[in-house]
């Protein structure tokens, strides 16, 4: 069987992006690897027609915000300096602990690069478990 070619950031986007402030979804098209980002903006002549009936689209359901929470934990708890790592955890503790921790993690330009890293690692994991769940054999591009 030959893997299906998905554009790994295009992926990741569909996976993390929260769209609860407006109405939208992104789906997985199975046969070409596209993604395709239903939403407000977006006319309805340019969907597939049977794109909530045709098993060959996939609704990528964001990840829960507990499941990023635990990203930045992981992070955390990866940090050798422990002033900084109890900087961060702090950070998490405090009401708008995304918006905290992002703060906290800019004040310093190698703890963000290595933030990003991090990130950008974890969320491949949860890219390719996505795919390995819906039984998917993927190749990133």
């Amino acid at each position: 069987m030959t893997a299906l070619e998905i554009k790994r950031d295009d992926f990741i986007m569909a996976l993390t992006l929260r769209m609860d402030s407006f109405d939208g979804a992104n789906y997985l098209d199975t046969e070409t690897g596209d993604i395709i980002l239903v939403s407000d903006g977006v006319e309805e002549d340019m969907l597939p027609p049977d794109l909530e009936d045709n098993p060959r689209y996939l609704l990528i359901e964001p990840i829960e915000s507990r499941d990023g929470f635990r990203i930045m934990e992981d992070f955390v708890a990866a940090i050798d300096d422990e002033a900084v790592a109890e900087r961060l955890a702090s950070a998490l503790q405090r009401p708008k602990p995304f918006r905290r921790f992002k703060d906290a993690v800019s004040d310093d330009l190698a703890l963000r690069d290595a933030w990003f890293a991090f990130e950008g690692a974890a969320h491949a994991r949860l890219a390719s478990q996505w795919c390995e769940d819906h039984g998917i054999d993927v190749e990133w591009v």
